[in-house]
């Protein structure tokens, strides 16, 4: 390769072109979907593009897709013979892919539209059965670099969408009353000073009277409907008053209208129920963003399986086509898609999905494998004995959907303010209508309305959302999903926080920590292990760089590999097998090296070159660098701290020692099932967090507290989580219970605002000092005040952590 084409880079990615590798394009996989591009005339994608990434292709067929058994699931058919379905779509990255992926139909016969979701990657594909298949446009779309899986969130985004859309209406309804209202209101404010003909007067306060009422009478509806449902509860909901308080603006300025005396607040009232109303969209958004995800089982098991029948052939069958009883074959590399015993093979599986376990685990016949884990080595034959449901994964699931179900909302500081507000303020309206009646009746219902449209909550209201709408804008910039206000509440008051070890406080993989011995060594285990799939075999090639190449390479399950590289016999494995291997005697300090490494709770490995030992490697899963400051910080912020781990003990006491956490807050080798009930034990305690990643610690982030699913999460713990963290930073946990801790500060603060507020303004309005032009005047300005309050708040303040 010559160094121009070298500089050149991948014709499709544009990275370097490794050392090697000839052509135009760093991988395969690229080439593919190069030559697909350019074959279908669409290189308009490279201008388009806004970065650029090694694309990713399969070799699936897709045939799944066009089972029985996955179209009756998946696949709807219209009047016309159409068929649909939604399909999602491995990197979709920026608006060149949307284009590139809705140009399918000029590329394939038979699809009539495809239309992109790029939020939730979703594809929604229409064809003709009779000239296509959904299989033939997967695998078009995996070819072009977008392999495509089953999208199972149909019926909740129709549901999402209905609601959005909903809420947007009455939303762009209040904008479009309060434009109206205002302009209308400025040509009333300005006849008080420029003398304005009774006739104009009269005819300004009916067209504002006829646009206020049937408007937010229709943007409110949710005020009301909330109101409405406290009634009937018998509670006490901060709507109730806030409806109160529109329906009585609203009724006393038409009253006003007809009368054709009086004040009217139709333009105070509008601009208070598009507020309320576009706070709660931007709280909704945030909402929606934090816990999408495409489908909790997406990521934990396959779509696909490869079905054995009784005469030994293979098929490839959807996965809603596999039974009890049907054995399966899953190569090495693939997710198993069943709970199931191993009839043929032997292999290592990663288990960490369930177990938390960095290390692989070795199966034999006989042994029990369940979905969801990954068969990293040989070739497997599983017979199954759970599918879906009844799988272990499903199991979680399900306990996962039952705890969010019973984890009741916590009673908000503005629930019980409001449940005295409602009945004071009534009170103190009547007494106010009697008092004043003894004077005139008409001065006492004039002083009763303004009291009750002067302290109508709006302030009151606006303190929480206003608060959590700021507060959850600044996280989101920082990479912390955070969903809803009750999150933060939960996070802002100190107690015990469990932290999940693999993939939390560690990297989440294996990888060499020690090299004991001859760093000559290195580049040969190196070389030798290159061509293996083992997760240790990867952690020893990744530990040094080397342009050489291992020939007569033998690999034995479970014990470790042999082969020749640059003319010397090279062994890498367990330290037993391998001093089995080895014909001469090792050096003396073997033994204290595997010692060393145990002491240090690294897996030893052994390396021999030419029949003797040489090297010790020790691999662990490395500690993330910045682990040790946020465990300081959150300890600083008044959290008892300890490790919940699936690993060995003696590893989650070795992490713990480096992080400063004493051996007994360190708890090792605890099931999926264990760590939810400890935490559910603590939680009669004391409120708890729980800080995990994997599909492991769902349950417990799903009954912690809060639960918190830090960056590259499975999707089930995304859904459990409270708080969702998108960079790899776990600092930002500790910024997320500092940002908890303000954005409660400033909702106090703004609620004591309101409240001096409307004790201040009720009293005058008592009093009969408060004019109805002065309560008009007054009720947006206690607005715009908790709006600078929680514009001024400290919470998430900064940049990305």
């Amino acid at each position: 390769m010559t160094a121009a084409v070298a500089l050149a880079g991948c014709a499709h990615c544009g990275l370097p072109i490794p050392a090697g590798r000839t052509g135009e394009f760093c991988c395969a996989g690229c080439e593919v979907v190069h030559e697909s591009i350019s074959g279908f005339g669409l290189e308009q994608f490279y201008a388009l593009r806004d970065e650029a990434a090694p694309a990713t292709t399969t070799s699936q067929s897709y045939t799944e897709l066009d089972d029985p058994a996955f179209q009756r699931v998946h696949v709807r058919t219209s009047g016309d013979g159409k068929a649909h379905a939604a399909l999602y779509l491995a990197d979709l990255r920026c608006t060149a892919c949307v284009w590139l992926v809705e140009a399918t139909p000029r590329c394939l016969a038979g699809v009539d539209d495809v239309r992109v979701d790029l939020g939730r990657s979703r594809a929604d594909v229409t064809w003709d059965p009779a000239r296509t298949s959904l299989a033939q446009v997967a695998r078009h779309l995996d070819r072009i670099g977008h392999p495509a899986h089953p999208y199972r969130g149909v019926e909740r985004d129709t549901q999402r969408r209905r609601e959005d859309r909903a809420l947007l209406v009455k939303l762009g309804v209040a904008g479009a009353a309060v434009g109206n209202l205002m302009l209308l209101a400025i040509a009333l404010y300005a006849g008080l000073f420029a003398s304005m003909s009774a006739t104009d007067t009269t005819f300004f306060r009916w067209a504002s009277m006829l646009v206020a009422v049937p408007a937010l009478g229709f943007a409110a509806t949710p005020m009301f409907r909330t109101a409405l449902g406290a009634l009937r509860a018998r509670t006490m909901h901060l709507d109730l008053p806030l409806s109160i308080g529109i329906v009585a603006g609203l009724a006393w300025g038409s009253a006003n209208v007809i009368r054709g005396v009086g004040e009217i607040y139709f333009d105070s009232l509008a601009m208070l129920v598009f507020l309320l109303l576009v706070a709660r969209w931007i709280v909704l958004r945030h909402q929606r963003r934090a816990s999408t995800a495409a489908e909790l089982l997406l990521a934990l098991t396959p779509s696909r399986a490869r079905r054995v029948s009784a005469d030994g052939t293979i098929e490839e069958v959807a996965i809603e086509s596999i039974v009890e009883g049907d054995r399966i074959e899953v190569r090495a590399g693939d997710t198993i898609a069943v709970d199931g015993i191993v009839e043929r093979g032997r292999s290592a599986i990663d288990a960490g999905l369930l177990t938390g376990e960095a290390r692989p685990v070795d199966v034999a016949p006989g042994d029990t494998v369940h979905a969801g884990t990954v068969n990293v080595a040989g070739p497997l034959v599983v017979r199954a004995t759970a599918v879906g449901e009844q799988t272990r994964v499903g199991a979680l699931v399900a306990s996962i959907e039952a705890l969010s179900a019973r984890k009741a909302p916590i009673e908000r500081l503005v629930d019980r303010i409001a449940s005295r507000f409602v009945p004071t303020v009534t009170v103190a309206s009547i007494l106010t209508f009697v008092a004043w009646s003894f004077v005139s009746p008409a001065l006492g219902a004039e002083h009763a309305m303004a009291l009750l449209i002067v302290t109508c909550p709006c302030a009151l209201a606006l303190a929480t959302p206003l608060a959590v709408t700021v507060a959850l804008g600044r996280a989101a910039r920082r990479g912390i999903l955070v969903k809803g206000a009750d999150a933060l509440e939960r996070l802002a008051t100190p107690g015990t926080m469990y932290l999940d070890k693999t993939g939390t406080l560690t990297a989440g993989q294996l990888a060499v920590a020690s090299w004991r011995g001859d760093t000559d060594a290195r580049p040969l285990a190196a070389a030798l292990e290159r061509g293996s799939a083992h997760p240790i075999a990867r952690a020893i090639t990744a530990c040094a760089e080397t342009t050489a190449t291992a020939t007569e390479v033998r690999e034995e399950l479970g014990r470790g590999i042999t082969g020749t590289v640059e003319g010397r016999r090279v062994i890498v494995g367990s330290p037993p097998w391998v001093r089995k291997q080895c014909a001469r005697e090792s050096r003396h300090d073997i033994e204290r090296w595997i010692a060393e490494a145990a002491r240090a709770a690294e897996t030893p490995i052994a390396i021999a070159v030419d029949g003797t030992i040489v090297a010790i490697a020790g691999l662990a899963d490395p500690i993330r660098p910045d682990a040790r400051a946020a465990v300081d910080a959150l300890t600083r912020l008044g959290w008892h701290l300890e490790i919940l781990s699936g690993d060995d003990a003696r590893v989650a006491r070795a992490v713990g020692a480096a992080l400063g956490l004493p051996a007994d807050r360190c708890t090792g080798e605890v099931s999926p099932e264990g760590k939810r009930m400890r935490v559910e034990a603590q939680r009669r305690q004391s409120p708890v967090a729980m800080v995990g990643d994997g599909v492991n610690d769902a349950a417990a982030i799903a009954a912690a507290t809060c639960g918190i699913a830090v960056s590259g999460a499975a999707e089930i713990s995304i859904e459990a989580a409270d708080v969702v963290l998108r960079s790899p930073s776990i600092a930002a946990i500790a910024a997320t219970a500092e940002g908890a801790v303000a954005t409660l500060a400033t909702i106090r603060r703004s609620l004591r605002i309101s409240l001096a507020y409307n004790i201040t303004v009720g009293a005058l309005a008592i009093a009969g000092v408060i004019h109805p032009l002065i309560a008009a005047v007054l009720m947006p300005a206690s607005s715009l005040t908790v709006l600078g309050s929680s514009l001024r708040s400290r919470a998430f303040r900064g940049g990305r952590p």
